[in-house]
């Protein structure tokens, strides 16, 4: 299986908003073609370098700290956005 079969999205709603953005830096930083939401950062063979790269342009959208914690210990690629989203509007997990 390649690494572009990899990336193919899952069944399921497109994202927008917040979320879409989120997967438009994964996909660009991980240098893949989408994002599935049932995979995860280490599914894609991600580095720790790449985890500072997105979790930067992520601080640089929301004008919020996202650590690169929050991206390690995510399940999935759906895990870190639900993160992303508590800690943009202010709730913990």
């Amino acid at each position: 299986m390649s690494d572009r079969q990899l990336s193919a999205p899952a069944p399921g709603p497109t994202p927008s908003g917040l979320p879409a953005e989120i997967s438009a830096i994964w996909a660009d930083v991980l240098e893949v073609d989408s994002v599935a939401g049932d995979l995860s950062f280490y599914d894609f063979g991600g580095t720790s370098l790449q985890a500072m790269r997105i979790c930067a342009r992520i601080e640089r959208l929301t004008g919020r700290e996202v650590a690169p914690e929050l991206l390690f210990d995510a399940d999935t690629f759906e895990d870190f956005v639900a993160d992303v989203l508590r800690a943009d509007d202010g709730t913990e997990r």
